[in-house]
């Protein structure tokens, strides 16, 4: 009695064994390549993630820092460093690429890291980067504004705006000056020459005191009080001396206050030295626009009605800022450019005044909103555009 091994069989799985071994050990070698790389996917994706906000932070911080000097009149030089200065000094980025086109600046950074798992795949290091633009745009309403406005007229001469004839002065340097008078209605009281010094149409008044091109006296519809609220102007002098509460939006129109009193203008004594809000209005109608003047009205315009059918109503369009230099009216006065008015273009000695600057005053606080194209006197707000 004998036992047959075939040996070939038992050997043949032998060799099977082996090989399934083998292919074993290059599946779990292939399955730790993937492993890692999911490892380093989620952990240096991680830390990607938090660089790159980390990079997104310090490009917003520089574009807001660098279009707040450009707001402010600064140049393009000074607006990338403090660009700079707060993308990479203050947010931690490596760099910062800074952009100037107009009152526009975009900020690129860049922040290197270290990978965790990814030096296994042959990068050991990446970089995050981030863009941010930002830009100043005209207001779309204010907050505490000054209850008169003022015209925006075809800019002419040497004005500092490419929208209304307006000449800047600068915080404690003043500029043309310009002389408010009491009287307001769109047709009566006394007009300016137009263009200045032209000594057209007749009968009209030289009002270019400086004789610089641009008229620094706003006459008849060139300016006029206003019934912010639509009640009367009855808290008027509030108004003056502690702003207007409520929130003015451009493509309002808002009724002319006429008559006003001597108390308003001591109002406005206590407000010398300050920079108030003024709007500024591009039209005006006799009469409810709606009613009177509909082909004036634009689709986006809303009426506050005050004052009747037969107020004047102003539509405004944009915001600036202006310092109050002196105001004349008893017991306040006198002031330089009344008493000069006087003398040169002949208005009554007992017309009440208020004289200041307009400012190119950038970023203030007390207004809000952005206006694609809107009108550009000097008076910003900023937001990110990117």
């Amino acid at each position: 009695m004998f036992t047959y091994t075939n040996k070939s069989q038992h050997g043949g799985c032998i060799r099977n064994h082996a090989t399934e071994k083998g292919q074993s050990i290059i599946l779990i070698a292939i399955l730790m390549l993937v492993f890692v790389g999911f490892l380093a996917l989620v952990i240096d994706g991680g830390i990607s993630y938090a660089t790159r906000r980390t990079a997104q932070n310090a490009a917003d911080a520089g574009a807001l820092a660098g279009v707040r000097e450009l707001c402010n009149g600064e140049t393009d030089s000074i607006a990338i460093n403090r660009a700079r200065e707060y993308a990479i000094t203050r947010n931690k980025a490596t760099d910062a690429v800074v952009d100037v086109s107009g009152k526009a600046i975009t900020v690129t950074t860049s922040i290197p890291f270290n990978t965790f798992f990814g030096g296994f795949l042959g990068q050991p290091e990446m970089t995050a980067s981030a863009v941010a633009a930002a830009k100043c745009y005209p207001p779309g309403g204010a907050k505490y504004i000054l209850p008169v406005a003022w015209a925006c007229k075809p800019p002419v001469g040497g004005s500092d705006s490419e929208d209304c004839s307006i000449q800047y002065g600068e915080e404690g340097v003043p500029g043309p000056t310009y002389l408010i008078m009491d009287s307001i209605t769109a047709t009566d009281d006394f007009n300016c020459q137009d263009p200045p010094n032209s000594g057209t149409p007749a009968g009209t008044l030289d009002c270019d005191l400086n004789d610089d091109g641009i008229d620094e006296v706003l006459s008849s519809g060139n300016r006029s009080w206003l019934d912010l609220d639509g009640g009367g102007g009855g808290q008027m002098v509030d108004w003056v001396e502690d702003g207007f509460p409520g929130k003015v939006e451009i493509h309002t129109w808002l009724s002319g206050e006429p008559g006003v009193s001597n108390n308003i203008f001591q109002a406005v004594d206590t407000r010398v030295g300050d920079i108030v809000v003024i709007p500024v209005f591009d039209r005006f109608c006799e009469g409810v626009p709606g009613d009177a003047c509909p082909t004036l009205m634009d689709p986006e315009d809303k009426v506050v009605e005050g004052g009747g059918t037969s107020a004047v109503y102003f539509r405004v369009i944009s915001f600036s800022a202006f310092i109050v230099t002196c105001v004349d009216a008893p017991p306040n006065g006198p002031c330089p450019y009344h008493d000069q008015a006087v003398d040169e273009m002949g208005i009554p000695d007992n017309t009440k005044t208020i004289e200041g600057y307009f400012i190119d005053k950038g970023y203030i606080p007390y207004v809000d909103g952005k206006e694609e194209g809107g009108i550009d006197v000097g008076v910003y707000t900023i937001y990110l555009s990117r």
